[in-house]
């Protein structure tokens, strides 16, 4: 029986909303004895209020690809950010990258909760529109060790691999780099992805991981979704994601109307 189902947002559980199958899913699930959580790479206040007006957050909330968890009561259980010498190290190697004009990119922060961009970007702009624009941030002497995680965006998506490549030469021991969109890169400390925020829960509850489904359509969900036997990946997801999962699905509501049959 599946108790746990992590879900991502972006792509995937939110399409210009929550469809009302999916809703009338997730309460299906949780009317049978299960537990719906979220896993997403947004920052928790901008997540939390996509699906508040929908269903209400009975289970877990991770934020920042797994930079935070949040429980039911809203409360901030585990924190795993970017420390403050290693941000520096990021922004440095980025700006080496902007410098020889080899990137039309913008970088951004997520900090304390809040979004923060150097310039406001038309490609950021698409993800969101609740940011903070603060030139200045980058050249902070402290961040307070508090950034969730840093991303990449531009609408050049051949540039963004090129970008990603190139942060990966010198920082790929330090951090797992990764597409979030088709526009966005992000950078998270190693140890910190959605499939170890759920392998924390797991344990935390004593849940069994064949007891857990996972759902995503991002190279950010491949972590989760290859992670636990039971991985859902949306149809209309990058090949990448969907070679990892073993099952492909057209909705949240016919990943859930599966696990309803896993024994």
């Amino acid at each position: 029986m599946i108790k746990y189902i992590f879900c991502d947002l972006d792509g995937t559980l939110y399409k210009n909303g929550i469809s009302e199958e999916d809703v009338k899913a997730i309460k299906k699930f949780e009317e049978n004895g299960g537990i719906f959580n979220i896993a997403t790479g947004r920052i928790f206040k901008q997540g939390y209020n996509m699906i508040k007006k929908c269903f209400s957050l009975n289970g877990y909330f991770i934020a920042e690809n797994g930079s935070f968890i949040y429980n039911s009561d809203l409360d901030m259980i585990f924190k795993g950010t970017i420390n403050d010498e290693l941000a520096k190290e990021i922004i440095d190697e980025f700006h080496k990258i902007d410098k020889n004009k080899e990137a039309d990119a913008q970088i951004y922060f997520k900090y304390k909760g809040e979004t923060v961009v150097l310039t406001p970007s038309s490609a950021f702009s698409t993800y969101s529109k609740d940011f903070i624009v603060d030139p200045e941030f980058d050249k902070r002497d402290s961040f307070d060790n508090m950034i969730g995680n840093i991303g990449v965006v531009c609408n050049d998506e051949d540039e963004l691999i090129m970008i990603e490549e190139k942060l990966k030469d010198n920082l790929k021991d330090k951090v797992d780099i990764y597409f979030s969109s088709e526009t966005t890169i992000n950078l998270v400390p190693k140890g910190v992805s959605k499939k170890d925020a759920i392998e924390f829960l797991l344990k935390k509850d004593n849940i069994n991981p064949k007891e857990v489904a996972t759902i995503g359509d991002s190279p950010n969900d491949i972590s989760m979704i290859s992670g636990f036997e039971n991985g859902f990946a949306m149809s209309n997801g990058r090949e990448d994601v969907k070679k990892s999962a073993k099952y492909i699905v057209d909705s949240v509501s016919e990943a859930i109307d599966i696990t309803l049959n896993i024994k």
